[in-house]
Order: C-alpha cells, then sequence, then structure tokens
C-alpha cells in the first residue's frame, strides 16, 4: 500500500508541476512583471506539493489508529494544512515581490491534478469483483482488553 500511495502521490506531484507550468506560460501573456508572476505560482505549487506529503503521512498514520484517535489527529492536521494554507497566502499578500494571484493558481494546482487524476483513473468495476476493508466497531463491554 505504501508503494501505490506514493506513486500517486508523485504522480500528483507531476501533474501540479504541469498545470503550474502551463499557468505560467499563459499568464506571461498578462502579466507586465514576469518574475513575481514566476515566484507565486513556484510557490503555490511547491506547496501544493507539501501538502500532497504531509496528507499522505497522515493517512498512512490514521490507519493504524483507533477510531477515535484517527478522528482527532486527522482533523488536527487538516486543521493545520488550512493554518499553514493562509500563511502561504499571507506571506504571499505580504511580500512584494510574489505575485498573488500566481500563488493561489499554484494551490489550485492541487485541485486541479486530483481531478486529471480522476479522470485517468481507471472506473471501479461494479460485478463485485473488487473488495473492500470493512471496519468492525466492537464495543468495549464485549471485548477480551
Amino acid at each position: 500500500m505504501k508503494g501505490n500511495a506514493s506513486n500517486l502521490r508523485n504522480q500528483l506531484i507531476i501533474k501540479i508541476l504541469i498545470i503550474s507550468g502551463i499557468s505560467f506560460f499563459i499568464g506571461c501573456f498578462f502579466t507586465e512583471k514576469i518574475f513575481p508572476w514566476a515566484k507565486g505560482i513556484m510557490f503555490g505549487a511547491i506547496f501544493s506539493s507539501l501538502k500532497l506529503v504531509l496528507m499522505e503521512k497522515t493517512f498512512q498514520k490514521v490507519v493504524v489508529k483507533d477510531p477515535n484517535q484517527a478522528k482527532r489527529y486527522a482533523q488536527a492536521n487538516y486543521f493545520a494544512r488550512y493554518l499553514l494554507t493562509g500563511l502561504v497566502l499571507l506571506i504571499s499578500a505580504l511580500e512584494p515581490t510574489i505575485n498573488i494571484i500566481g500563488t493561489i493558481i499554484g494551490l489550485l494546482a492541487m485541485k486541479f491534478a486530483a481531478f486529471w487524476q480522476g479522470i485517468e483513473m481507471p472506473p471501479t468495476p461494479r460485478d463485485g469483483s473488487v473488495e473492500f476493508i470493512k471496519y468492525e466497531i466492537v464495543d468495549d463491554e464485549e471485548s477480551d482488553f
């Protein structure tokens, strides 16, 4: 599973870079200052890639925890990623050499990459040939522990 997740993460990072590169070249026709535009796109794309790595690490830890701990851990990491995104946008807004629109586009590149990945993935068969793991909730009273 770890190999598949890393492979998916790498595919998404490549797609983020492709989308960011295309956005950069299109944006060059509409902006006068290319260097701040490039810094904004790069800043957003790098942070999007970092968020993917953080999400992967969160998912790897959540699947081995008990459901209540997993929920709290996932929520805390989700909130931390949102705070970091806000910090990146704040830095971009306050720093005059970074284009905030470029940063926003770089951050949105992850959403577009995920959509692109969803289009490329084969559909899940509906004939019952795929098994899904079900989590069983055990009451504390019935548990042997």
